[in-house]
């Protein structure tokens, strides 16, 4: 019989001005995704000219070893044994599963075992993209001895979605009180901690600028505000990298807390 393979993958070709995050967004992956299949480990590693293979979705490209089954493949990458077969098209084992074939193995959110990317560069095509969460007063900016960003608000102001995403975890977040964190769609996770409620489930999809949350004074708080984090690939980065320049920000000074 003949076998269909898996999706097809793709090569691009790393233009000027091009970063990992922006060659990602283009073909609707994680840079994390594209990191890890092309042994990336530092955003700046990428150069002009390089060939990249993109994968059709957030997933491992994986060459199959000698005595390997799929069962292992997929434990290997915490993925679904039957959703590993259904995308490669796995009618028969061990007969379509050999040494040397390739699989995509799905890996959700581009979250890969043992897999770190350092960020050290700043992924600025994405810089107007996202919104401030409230308008308010900024009263603590991001700083290696600070996570996040504190915006002094009055009590129940809205805080809103930066962009749209899948709301990641929502509750109570030690000394930053409770707290609402929201995935992205190209790969960024932004959170709002202190707020005093939440008005989204884990697992809801949210468009850019539809309210979340409320801001309070929960957990080590001076007072109501909202302490606003960003990280890619759980490194915490300067939510101002991609909000710059944006009307909230009047003055520094005021209510403040921690995280």
């Amino acid at each position: 019989m003949v076998r269909d393979e898996a999706p097809p993958l793709r090569a691009h070709a790393v233009g000027p001005g091009e970063t990992l995050f922006s060659i990602a967004a283009r073909y609707g992956i994680t840079p994390q995704t594209l990191a890890y299949n092309n042994g990336v480990t530092d955003t700046a590693e990428l150069r002009v000219g390089e060939s990249l293979v993109v994968p059709p979705l957030d997933a491992a490209i994986h060459l199959i070893r000698d005595g390997e089954t799929l069962e292992q493949i997929a434990a290997k990458f915490g993925a679904d044994p039957d959703a590993v077969r259904a995308l490669n098209r796995v009618a028969y084992e061990p007969e379509d599963v050999t040494a040397g074939r390739m699989l995509l193995v799905p890996v959700p959110d581009g979250r890969f075992p043992g897999f770190r990317l350092r960020v050290s560069e700043a992924p600025r095509v994405f810089a107007p993209r996202i919104r401030w969460p409230t308008d308010g007063i900024v009263t603590q900016l991001f700083a290696p001895w600070h996570t996040g960003i504190d915006i002094a608000a009055p009590e129940g102001s809205p805080i809103v979605a930066s962009d749209s995403g899948t709301v990641s975890a929502v509750g109570w977040a030690g000394p930053g009180g409770l707290s609402v964190c929201v995935r992205h769609d190209w790969g960024l996770e932004t959170c709002a901690y202190h707020i005093s409620a939440v008005h989204v489930e884990v697992g809801e999809r949210v468009s850019a600028g539809q309210r979340i949350a409320s801001v309070g004074t929960t957990g080590n708080s001076s007072g109501p505000h909202v302490h606003w984090e960003a990280r890619t690939n759980g490194v915490l980065v300067d939510p101002m990298t991609y909000a710059p320049g944006a009307p909230a920000i009047t003055r520094v000074g005021g209510a403040t807390g921690s995280p």
